[in-house]
C-alpha cells in the first residue's frame, strides 16, 4: 500500500503550507460586491471545487424552473434551515451564479453535467438580491448613488430594480415601516429575479435595537417577511431562498432569539417548504472536493480499503461490529483518503455544538492537518495509506488547537499541553521511555483520539470507547491491538486530565479539571516509607483476629512473654527475607526472641515460629499499600473539591486498592522461620496464596506445617517411645513431663496444643499400650488401662505413665457369675461369708443424683461418664442442674454396678456432689 500523499494531490494553497483560513469562510455580500476571493466570485474556480450534492441539485432545479417560469408558488419559497457550516452560505452563492450564468451554465464544463440533469435555464441572466445580516446596518444604512438605504426591502428593491425600483418603496424605508402591498410590483417589475437572504434572525437581533413608532425595526423586519413571501407567491419567475438557524443557540441566548427564530420560521412555512443542502454521508465528497485537485487512482484507493476491511475481519471483537459490515468499507472508499471516523468525529460528535460550524469548521480543520501532514511527509513513520485520528499532532496545529479552546474552553490548552502533544506532554514521555510503542508514537496517537473524541456525548455514551480506539487508530501491518492496551494502562497512571469510566468497556475522555490520578500520585509522593511500615502492620493487626491455631503477635519487641499455646511472630517488613541468604540481623533477631524472655532464658523454646517477609514480594507490597494510601489521602484532602463522578470513582480506587493491598500481603508475607539450637534458622517457603493474611495462616501456612511436620496434630507411639516418653517398669513418666517436652525442647516438632498430647495419651492407653495412673509417683489410687480416663488432663501432676503390668489385679466380683465361683485355694463360693452367715444383701438405690461445677473444657466427659453408661445400661436419666440417674424394675441401681463405681469415682475426681437416694 502507498501512502495518500503518494495517490491523491491537495490544492496547491495547503501543498504550499499558505493556507488561509478565510478561504472556508464563503460570504454572500461579499460575492454580490464582487469584493470577495475568487474562489468565490468567480463562477469557474467555485464551481470546479464544489461538490453538488443532492440537496444543492434539488435546490438549484427549483431556482431554474422558477426562474423559467411556471411553477407553482410552494416551489418558488425555500427555508434552508441548519446547523452552523451546514452548507447554507455556500448553497447560496451556488445559486447566486447559476442565476447570474443563466444558458451559459450548460457550455461551462463544471456544470454541464448538473444542467443535464436538473434541467436548462430560459434565461440569459437573472436579476438577484442578496439580503444577509452584514449587508445593510440597522442604525447606519447604506449609501449608494441616489439614496441612503436603510432597511430590507429598500435594499431588496435596490437590488432588483436601481434607483427606480428603490424609488416604489423609499418613503416606507426611509420611516422604517414595511411596505403593505407595493412589492409585488418591485418583483413584476424585475423578473426574472433570484432573492437570497442569508442570516436574517442575526440581523433581527441587531434591528430589534432600532425604535420604529410603539416598536422596533425587528417587528418591521418581520413583517415585511410576510409581505415578501406573498408577494413571491403571487409572481411568476421569482424564487426566495431563505436561510434560518437550526436552533436559538446560534442566535442568542435570550429570549427574543427564539422569538425571532419562531416569528421568521410562521413567515417562511405559509408559503414555502424548508430543504437540506448537505445529506450526511455527502459530506464525504463535499470535504474531499474542496481539499484535493486529485483523488488518486480509484485502484489503489480500492486495494487500501480492502487492507484495512480484511484487517478489521481479523480483529473482530476488539473493534466495533459495525466495522466489519460491507456497509463500513463503502463508507471507508467514500471517506478517502480520509478513516471516515476522522471526518465523522467533527461532523457527528462535535456538532451537537451549535457553535460549531459542520462544513466550514470541518473543512478548515482538516485542511490545517492535511498541510501539517504534508509537509512532514518525510519524517512520517509506520503505515500512512489513510489520514488517521491519531495522525493529528496538536503542537503543529493552531487552527485546531484554537477551534477547541473557543468551543469547549481555553482549559483546553493545558490538557495538550499536559498530556496529548509535544515534547512536555505526558503522551510523549511514555512513546518516549517505551521502545515498542514510540516507534508509531502509540500513545500520542491514542491521546489525540481521546482528546478529539472527549466532546458532544454525555452520559454512559461519554468519551470514547476501547474498541472505537482500536478502530479509530490501528493500521495494517502497522502494530498489534494489543500495544493499545499497554500504551493505555500506562496513561491512565501518568495523564493528568484524563478520565475513564470503571464500566466494563471502559471509555475515555479529557476533562480541564486535574483528574484524581494526578492529585493520588502527588499524594503518594509524599507518603514515607515509615508509613507504609505502619500501613501494612496496622492491617496485618487488623486481621489477627481471625487466626484460630495461633497465639499471633505482630512486630514482635525481643521480649515476649513465655508462650504454652502455638505463637506465630509476624515480623515487620523492614526485615526482609532472602530465601538463600538471611540477614544477619534477622538470625540474630530470631535467635534471641527464641531462646530469651528479656534477660532470662527461655523455658518454653518449642513454641514460636516466626513469619516474614519474602525480597521478591516487598516491592509490589510498598507499590500497592502506597496507591492505598494515595487516594486516602486525597480523599480526605480533597473531598469537597471533587465532583460526585470523582468522588464515585475515588471511591472505587479505594477499595480496589485496599483488596490489592491486603492479596499482596498474603503473598509477601511467605517465610516461615523458626530457630533450633541444633540446626540454627529453619525456612519453609510458601508457594500457594490466599487473597487475605488471615486465610492463608489459617489454611495454606498451616496445611505447609502439618505437611513439613513443623507441626503435630497427635504424636505418634514411636515418636514417644524414640524420645523416651514412654514408662517401662523402672521408670514411670508424669504426663506433664512429655506435654512440657514438646514446648520446652526445640528438637522436636510443635504441637497445636495441649489435645495432641491429652488425645494421643489416652488413644494409647485404651489401646493397651500403657498405663496411666493417679497418684504420686510412688503409690496410686487409680489405674486405667484399656478404658476411658474421665477429664484426663496432661496439665495435673497426679497422672502418671506407668508400665501396663504395674496395674494390680483386682477382683471384679460384680462381673463374676455363681458358676464362675469355686472353692479353690480357700476362696468363698457364692453365697457364704467369712462367718458362713449366709449371703450379704447387697444395697439399692432409687436414684443418684450428681451435681457440682464443672469447667467448659470438661463438659464432653460429663456424657461420657454419666449419661453414656447408665443410658446404654437402660436407665432413665433426667437432665437439669445436675444429673439424676433412676433405677428401673428390669436394671436396678447397685453398688456393685461397674457404672456405679466409675460414677462414684469420677464425681469425686471432679469435685461434684454424689447422693444416694
Amino acid at each position: 500500500m502507498i501512502p495518500w500523499f503518494k495517490n491523491v494531490k491537495p490544492h496547491k494553497d495547503i501543498r504550499d503550507g499558505h493556507l488561509d483560513e478565510s478561504i472556508f469562510a464563503a460570504n454572500l455580500s461579499e460575492v454580490a460586491s464582487g469584493k470577495g476571493r475568487d474562489i468565490y466570485t468567480n463562477p469557474e474556480m467555485f464551481f470546479q471545487k464544489t461538490f453538488f450534492t443532492s440537496g444543492l441539485k434539488s435546490i438549484a432545479k427549483r431556482v431554474i424552473n422558477g426562474l423559467n417560469g411556471g411553477q407553482d408558488s410552494e416551489n418558488r419559497i425555500v427555508s434552508l434551515q441548519t446547523g452552523f457550516g451546514g452548507g447554507k452560505t455556500h448553497t447560496l452563492i451556488s445559486l447566486y451564479h447559476i442565476a447570474k450564468v443563466g444558458k451559459e451554465a450548460t457550455e461551462n464544463e463544471f456544470t454541464s453535467k448538473l444542467i443535464k440533469e436538473i434541467g436548462k435555464p430560459k434565461f440569459d441572466s437573472a436579476n438577484v438580491a442578496v439580503f444577509t445580516n452584514n449587508t445593510n446596518d440597522p442604525i447606519q444604512g447604506r449609501k449608494v448613488k441616489g439614496a441612503k438605504i436603510r432597511t430590507m426591502w429598500g435594499e431588496i428593491a435596490y437590488q432588483l430594480g436601481g434607483i427606480d425600483g428603490y424609488n416604489l418603496v423609499k418613503e416606507n424605508d426611509e420611516k422604517l415601516v414595511a411596505p403593505k402591498g407595493l412589492f409585488k410590483q418591485v418583483l413584476e417589475n424585475n423578473k426574472p429575479c433570484l432573492i437570497l437572504i442569508d442570516e436574517l434572525a442575526d440581523y433581527c437581533v441587531s434591528a430589534a435595537s432600532v425604535k420604529v413608532e410603539k416598536g422596533s425595526l425587528m417587528d418591521q423586519t418581520i413583517s415585511f417577511l410576510q409581505e415578501l413571501t406573498s408577494a413571491v407567491s403571487e409572481t411568476d419567475n421569482t424564487i426566495l431562498i431563505c436561510t434560518l438557524p437550526a436552533s436559538k443557540l446560534e442566535i442568542t441566548a435570550s429570549d427574543l432569539g427564539a422569538q425571532i427564530l419562531t416569528a421568521l420560521e410562521n413567515r417562511l412555512n405559509r408559503y414555502g417548504a424548508t430543504q437540506k443542502p448537505v445529506e450526511d454521508e455527502e459530506v464525504f465528497e463535499v470535504v474531499k472536493r474542496r481539499l484535493f485537485e486529485d483523488l488518486g487512482e480509484s485502484k489503489e484507493t480500492e486495494k487500501v480499503i480492502s487492507e484495512y476491511s480484511e484487517m478489521y475481519h481479523s480483529l473482530f471483537a476488539e473493534v466495533p461490529e459495525h466495522a466489519v459490515k460491507t456497509e463500513y468499507k463503502d463508507r471507508m472508499i467514500r471517506a478517502y483518503p480520509f478513516h471516515p471516523e476522522l471526518i465523522d468525529i467533527f461532523r457527528l460528535k462535535w456538532a451537537s455544538n451549535p457553535y460549531f460550524q459542520r462544513t466550514r469548521g470541518v473543512l478548515r480543520i482538516l485542511g490545517s492537518i492535511i498541510s501539517d501532514l504534508w509537509k512532514r511527509q518525510n519524517s512520517l513513520t509506520g503505515n500512512n495509506s489513510l489520514i488517521h485520528t491519531s495522525d493529528v499532532s496538536f503542537s503543529n496545529l493552531e487552527a485546531l488547537s484554537s477551534q477547541i479552546t473557543t468551543l469547549f474552553g481555553a482549559g483546553y490548552d493545558a490538557v495538550i499541553q499536559a498530556d496529548v502533544s509535544g515534547p512536555s506532554s505526558n503522551a510523549f514521555y511514555i512513546d518516549n521511555e517505551v521502545k515498542s510503542l514510540g516507534t508509531n508514537n502509540i500513545t500520542q496517537g491514542i491521546a489525540a483520539t481521546i482528546l478529539l473524541g472527549s466532546f458532544g456525548s454525555q452520559g454512559q455514551n461519554k468519551g470514547i470507547s476501547l474498541s472505537d480506539l482500536k478502530l479509530y487508530t490501528i493500521k495494517p501491518e502497522s502494530f498489534n491491538h494489543n500495544d493499545i492496551n499497554g500504551a493505555l494502562d500506562r496513561f491512565e497512571e501518568k495523564a493528568h486530565y484524563l478520565y475513564y469510566s470503571s464500566a466494563t468497556q471502559k471509555r475515555y475522555w479529557f476533562h480541564t479539571k486535574p483528574n484524581i490520578n494526578i492529585l493520588i500520585n502527588q499524594a503518594k509522593s509524599d507518603i514515607k516509607n515509615s508509613d507504609l511500615e505502619a500501613e501494612i502492620l496496622k492491617r496485618i493487626s487488623d486481621k489477627i483476629r481471625k487466626i484460630d491455631l495461633f497465639n499471633v503477635i505482630v512486630n514482635p519487641s525481643q521480649d515476649i512473654p513465655e508462650q504454652q499455646k502455638p505463637t506465630l511472630l509476624i515480623l515487620s517488613p523492614k526485615y526482609i527475607i532472602s530465601q538463600n541468604d538471611i540477614d544477619e540481623k534477622i538470625i540474630k533477631l530470631i535467635e534471641n526472641i527464641s531462646t530469651k524472655k528479656g534477660k532470662s532464658e527461655r523455658i518454653y523454646r518449642n513454641t514460636i515460629i516466626f513469619l516474614g517477609c519474602s525480597e521478591i514480594g516487598i516491592n509490589k507490597l510498598n507499590s500497592d499499600i502506597r496507591d492505598y494510601l494515595g487516594c486516602q489521602k486525597v480523599n480526605q484532602e480533597y473531598s469537597f473539591q471533587l465532583e460526585r463522578e470523582q468522588k464515585d470513582d475515588l471511591k472505587q480506587k479505594i477499595d480496589d486498592n485496599s483488596k490489592q493491598a491486603d492479596n499482596s500481603i498474603a503473598v509477601a508475607y511467605n517465610q516461615i522461620l523458626k530457630f533450633t539450637g541444633s540446626e540454627g534458622i529453619k525456612a519453609l517457603q510458601l508457594k500457594q496464596f490466599k487473597s487475605s493474611i488471615e486465610d492463608q495462616i489459617n489454611s495454606n501456612l498451616i496445611n505447609e506445617l502439618k505437611n513439613e511436620e513443623w507441626i503435630l496434630e497427635s504424636v505418634g507411639l514411636n515418636f514417644l517411645k524414640k524420645n523416651n516418653l514412654t514408662p517401662s517398669i523402672e521408670n514411670s513418666i508424669k504426663a506433664k513431663d512429655v506435654y512440657e517436652a514438646f514446648l520446652r525442647f526445640d528438637d522436636k516438632p510443635m504441637i497445636i496444643g495441649i489435645k495432641s498430647i491429652q488425645s494421643s495419651l489416652q488413644k494409647y492407653c485404651y489401646n493397651g499400650e500403657f498405663c496411666i495412673a493417679a497418684g504420686d509417683g510412688k503409690s496410686f489410687t487409680s489405674y486405667f488401662l484399656k478404658e476411658n480416663i474421665p477429664f484426663f488432663d496432661v496439665n495435673d501432676e497426679t497422672y502418671w505413665l506407668i508400665d501396663k503390668s504395674l496395674k494390680p489385679i483386682l477382683k471384679d466380683t460384680y462381673s463374676t457369675s455363681p458358676e464362675e465361683e469355686t472353692n479353690k485355694s480357700g476362696e468363698l463360693s457364692d453365697g457364704e461369708t467369712e462367718s458362713g452367715s449366709g449371703p450379704e444383701e447387697i444395697k439399692k438405690f432409687k436414684s443418684l443424683i450428681i451435681s457440682g461445677k464443672v469447667p467448659l473444657e470438661n463438659y464432653t466427659d460429663l456424657f461420657q461418664c454419666f449419661i453414656a453408661p447408665f443410658s446404654s445400661a437402660g436407665n432413665k436419666i433426667e437432665v437439669e442442674m445436675k444429673f439424676k440417674i433412676k433405677s428401673s424394675e428390669n436394671n436396678p441401681i447397685t453398688e456393685s454396678m461397674k457404672q456405679y463405681k466409675d460414677a462414684k469415682e469420677s464425681a469425686k475426681q471432679l469435685g461434684l456432689g454424689f447422693e444416694e437416694e
